[in-house]
């Protein structure tokens, strides 16, 4: 029996509406990863490019921050605003940050490109309407006991002013257990989807609370349809002035994003957009199908090693045809005949990539 792929976008009942930070869509495609330190440091531009190198689509930029105890790292608040600037001329990405007031958001203006408005800011009405007034892209995070009514009835004091353009925001919210920082409400990117059209995005770092579940909450919510992914990235973790444990590096997030990748291209349906739109599609497309042929090749080297250890012949011919006529039936829109000549292709392609070729190898 052929089990076909489960489409993220059979279990929505809305067309998702789509956001904007600087030139970054949320709700459509590909699934942008916003990334960096939890707050801007001394060492911030060095961070953004490192975020950036790994993948990253918008960057973290929190000059401003709302911490539990008043003896802990603030933010260098308006001192940090050049170097928001300087990483943003260095990467090209745009920058989200956070108010903790009304008045904050115009000291923002100009130098990021959306606003978070964090949990503990989510019943923060005044700030909520200034929010919308100000016409700026707004990523509501959910308050960390807040239901998803109250949740949207938050977005809706944003919504309410004239501004659609709000990003929901999953945390993680406090339960009884203690051994994450929070708890990751993944059933909240499969309900809301009945509930709005607003994307949502995902911290999977503020549920894990520590560095390495980061990337297993980061898949749980790709693979249950999150628009965006919110990551903490440094580094240098330790030396990290807010959140250091929930911080992974650079390269961890660069998995991260090629994950993101390949599971965009595998369950998003192709819709039709702009040129440009297209294009982007086929990129992120391309960059998966690559991504695996590498590791398709790297276990092509593993079995043609142990076929050699036990003097098989280099090609199986029943195989091939086996795998031709498997991927005909998932790819009609190609054919038999094209997809003969790819999976041939692709064989041969494999083969030569491994670096010593055995006297046996495998297909």
């Amino acid at each position: 029996m052929t089990i076909e792929p489960l489409l993220v976008s059979a279990t929505r009942r809305h067309d998702t509406h789509r956001v904007s930070i600087g030139a970054v869509e949320v709700g459509g495609n590909t699934v942008p990863v916003i990334a960096g330190p939890c707050a801007v440091e001394p060492g911030y531009v060095e961070h953004a490019i490192a975020a950036h190198r790994a993948g990253a689509s918008v960057l973290r930029g929190c000059v401003l921050k709302p911490r539990t105890r008043p003896g802990s790292f603030q933010g260098l608040g308006a001192a940090g605003l050049p170097l928001l600037d300087e990483a943003k001329r260095v990467t090209g990405l745009p920058v989200i940050a956070e108010p903790l007031a009304a008045e904050d958001i115009e000291v923002l203006r100009g130098h990021v490109d959306a606003l978070q408005i964090g949990a503990r800011s989510m019943h923060n009405t005044p700030l909520l309407r200034a929010a919308g007034q100000s016409g700026m892209t707004v990523i509501l995070k959910r308050g960390m006991s807040a239901t998803y009514d109250e949740w949207l009835a938050a977005a809706d004091y944003v919504t309410t002013e004239g501004n659609r353009q709000v990003i929901l925001c999953e945390r993680g919210i406090r339960t009884f257990e203690t051994a994450t920082r929070n708890t990751l409400d993944v059933s909240a990117i499969a309900v809301l989807r009945d509930m709005t059209d607003l994307p949502i995005a995902v911290d999977p770092s503020h549920a894990a609370g520590a560095a390495r579940w980061v990337p297993s909450l980061a898949v749980a919510a790709l693979a249950a349809g999150a628009d965006a992914l919110l990551i903490e990235c440094h580094p240098d973790p330790a030396a990290s002035l807010c959140d250091a444990a929930q911080a992974i590096t650079p390269q961890v997030l660069s998995r991260i994003v090629q994950t993101s990748l390949s599971l965009c291209a595998m369950t998003r349906p192709a819709v039709a957009g702009t040129v440009a739109e297209c294009r982007a599609m086929i990129d992120t497309i391309d960059d998966a199908v690559f991504r695996m042929l590498e590791y398709r090749a790297a276990m092509v080297g593993a079995v043609q090693e142990q076929k050699s250890a036990a003097l098989l012949p280099e090609r199986d011919l029943d195989r091939e045809q086996e795998i031709v006529e498997r991927l005909s039936r998932q790819a009609p829109r190609l054919g038999e005949q094209r997809v003969d000549r790819l999976v041939h292709a692709i064989i041969e392609e494999c083969l030569d990539a491994v670096p010593v070729r055995p006297e046996a190898a495998v297909a």
